[in-house]
């Protein structure tokens, strides 16, 4: 009996231990940094976090503080972290807990698996490295070099591209296979120096779009053209003017993420909406996470955590648990495994029974059972909401928007009020995003026993904030606040804006709001200037009663100081492009500003950016223009620069470059009587006259007797020119810029 007990014992201690560190690729386990940010000495965990129950089921201590990257390997089995200011990476074991330091004479960014499990490491010091380190046996398998601070990679959902963006303003994309060097993507803004994740990359599950996030802008660039077709401007709060960026799993949508600041965005791609979803009453934000399939987003702060439904943008989850102190704080988020597991709870209301009758103005005990299947996610909250119609219209029952996890029961306090058709819906959402509810049938309410008339009574509504004589500039967040409240309940709020003193609210901020919602906040356009600007409320019941208010007088809403560039991209010519010498070009753009470009100018530079001279000025509007009759355009040039300017009316200047290469050209060639005459253009050079001649894929190093930009004459007898009986190749090259191939029969 005691060996089987002790059998049993060691099992189940085995089970546990591998269950804690090394899960299997079925159960979804949240890993959380947490460390000591501001004390010695500094330490810091991985917090192993359960999503069923959002119980933290064990810590493995990492003796140093980490930063704000965590990595989990494919197999589960391992932890990449990055240690805050201090060199190496921190290489865990899942299984046993035990840590290790690798590239300890490094500074790093940061680390991220490809798809074929291969670990990309951005080295900071020396700052211009990539290293390639096999995740199972931490040995070193490549270095990329020339490769100025990196700042974040992602790779194609193929795994057959790394994308790496750049302080300097470049994204590189190279082949994860060969490693080489495939294109460069130039002209973004660029970084700040020393901010490890200020160059944000997050590329779309169908591998068709790249976003890139800067401190103010979202640049979304179409992966095979390589070319920006959507650029977003917003106002970044956060602290150090750092952001994060995810695509959600349909591809219709980034989340962006201010890094130290409160706020939580979502751009809408198709409609183009940008709009705050989330803002934490805690602490900064530190990262966002989406679980693999898509429902949740899960938001880690320095003192907290929270869950959005990604279906309703909707918090289903949020706690304070840990403090913003010398003691703990909060950093990056791993998910592992199938969150996509277990099944929706079930919910079914008791009381009140259909046809109870239920006096007015009286305690009532709502009572409801709600199930919870093995392996499924834990409940997050309780709603319980009033019908008087029916179940045509339904309001949450103040002080039942959000009841506890365990709740199965509320005292209600019936309100004064007389129907026949009252329903009450108890729902439930769990930490999956799974939700349930239940409906009453019709039940009555009466006072005095009496029979129901139905209600007749407006809302109330009254403004708290602003009320009048503020002023708000441009570009700020208005916090809008107000009372609004129903003897049985509010269930729609409008809420629009005047710039004429309440003579006409032409701006609508929101419509629909919850019945629940006393507050808003209004993004104020850069646009936007009035000193006669009022708010309206329009507040709604079940049963269709209406009230409205508006602030008591005017408020003013000035232009705020303008210090945000125009943003310019140049769509033609591409990054790299060869032009044939002698070519007309033509330069497409498109400059925007958050107020309103005024002038654009085109500049053009032969010797790699050193001087430039300007070609033309443009208006606001203008986005094309042919270079033409230049006579430079018809030499050859390894390096040429289109730049355009572009300035708004405050005299913010933005710009934008696009590098092409100047090629030479051969039209015909013809070797007689020990002379080879070719003709073409581009033989010369806007740089360095250096010009080299292949016959045949030999170099021939007979000086030439003659060269124009036209023409190349050379003598020499067929030997020493490389020329045989039959068909021969030609190729000039022209200051490093090779020509096309001719053929000549001798």
């Amino acid at each position: 009996m005691k060996k089987k007990w002790f059998v049993s014992l060691f099992i189940l201690l085995c089970f546990y231990t591998s269950s804690v560190f090394a899960q299997n690729n079925s159960t979804p386990i949240i890993y959380r940094l947490t460390g000591q940010l501001f004390s010695l000495p500094t330490s810091g965990e991985i917090s192993i976090i359960d999503p069923l129950t959002q119980n933290e089921i064990n810590q493995i201590s990492l003796s140093r503080t980490p930063g704000e990257v965590l990595q989990i390997s494919q197999d589960e089995k391992k932890a990449f972290v990055v240690p805050l200011f201090d060199n190496g990476l921190i290489v865990v074991d899942l299984f046993s807990g035990s840590i290790k330091t690798i590239l300890s004479s490094l500074l790093i960014y940061g680390a991220k698996q490809s798809p074929d499990g291969t670990l990309w490491v951005l080295a900071s010091i020396p700052d211009n490295q990539i290293i390639l380190v096999d995740p199972k046996t931490l040995i070193t398998l490549n270095v990329l070099t020339n490769i100025t601070k990196p700042r974040d990679i992602v790779f194609s959902p193929d795994g057959k591209k790394a994308f790496i963006s750049l302080e300097n303003n470049n994204i590189l994309i190279f082949d994860t296979k060969t490693r080489s060097l495939l294109s460069t993507i130039s002209n973004l803004p660029l970084g700040i120096t020393g901010f490890t994740r200020y160059m944000e990359l997050a590329i779309s599950s169908d591998g068709k779009m790249l976003c890139f996030g800067t401190k103010n802008n979202l640049f979304f660039i179409d992966t095979s053209s390589l070319q920006t077709v959507d650029l977003v401007t917003f106002n970044n709060k956060s602290t150090t003017s750092r952001v994060l960026v995810l695509f959600n799993n349909n591809n219709d949508a980034v989340y962006v993420c201010e890094k130290n600041g409160l706020n939580l965005y979502k751009y809408t791609l198709k409609d183009k909406t940008f709009s705050t979803i989330f803002i934490s009453k805690r602490f900064a934000l530190q990262d966002m996470k989406l679980s693999p399939d898509g429902r949740l987003l899960y938001i880690s702060d320095f003192g907290g955590k929270s869950i959005i439904d990604t279906l309703t943008d909707a918090v289903i989850f949020s706690v304070t648990d840990l403090p913003q102190t010398n003691s703990k704080a909060s950093e990056g988020l791993a998910l592992a495994g199938d969150f996509s597991i277990g099944q929706a709870p079930s919910l079914q209301t008791t009381a009140p029974a259909a046809s109870q009758q239920i006096a007015a103005n009286q305690a009532f005990s709502i009572k409801w059972q709600t199930m919870v299947m093995p392996q499924s996610y834990s409940i997050a909250s309780h709603k319980i909401e009033l019908s008087t119609d029916g179940g045509i219209t339904f309001n949450v029952i103040p002080g039942a928007e959000q009841l506890k996890p365990e709740a199965q029961d509320f005292t209600w306090q019936v309100p004064d009020i007389e129907t026949t058709k009252a329903q009450i819906r108890v729902s439930t959402v769990d930490l999956g995003a799974r939700r349930a509810s239940s409906t009453t049938m019709n039940f009555t309410i009466s006072r005095n026993g009496g029979g129901g008339g139905g209600d007749t009574q407006a809302p109330t509504v009254s403004f708290l904030s602003p009320k009048g004589g503020e002023t708000f500039n441009s570009g700020d967040s208005l916090q809008i606040s107000w009372s609004s409240s129903d003897n049985v309940g509010v269930t729609s709020q409008d809420l629009s804006l005047s710039t004429d003193g309440g003579s006409t609210f032409p701006i609508t901020l929101a419509n629909g709001l919850s019945g629940s919602a006393q507050q808003f906040t209004y993004q104020i356009p850069m646009s936007l200037q009035s000193n006669q600007t009022r708010l309206k409320l329009v507040v709604r019941d079940g049963a269709g009663n209406m009230a409205q208010a508006t602030t008591p007088s005017n408020f003013s809403i000035m232009l705020g100081a303008d210090n945000i560039p125009p943003t310019v991209t140049i769509s033609q010519p591409t990054q790299s492009q060869s032009i044939i010498a002698g070519q007309a070009i033509q330069v497409k753009w498109q400059s925007t500003d958050n107020r309103a470009v005024v002038s654009q100018a085109l500049l053009l530079s032969f010797d790699n950016g050193k001087t430039f001279s300007q070609i033309a000025s443009f208006g606001a509007t203008d986005s094309s223009f042919t270079l033409s009759n230049i006579d430079r355009l018809s030499f050859t040039t390894p390096q040429a620069i289109v730049k355009i300017t572009a300035v708004d009316s405050t005299g913010n200047k933005g710009e934008a470059n696009a590098t092409f290469t100047i090629s030479p050209a051969i039209t015909n060639a013809n070797y007689q009587t020990k002379v080879l005459t070719i003709t073409g253009i581009g033989f010369m050079s806007n740089v360095n006259n250096n010009i080299k001649l292949i016959v045949n894929d030999k170099e021939v190093t007979l000086t030439p007797s003659n060269v124009s930009n036209s023409s190349f004459i050379i003598k020499g007898n067929k030997k020493k020119l490389n020329v045989v009986k039959g068909s021969n190749t030609i190729r000039l090259v022209v200051d490093g810029i090779m020509s096309n191939s001719i053929q000549f029969t001798f």
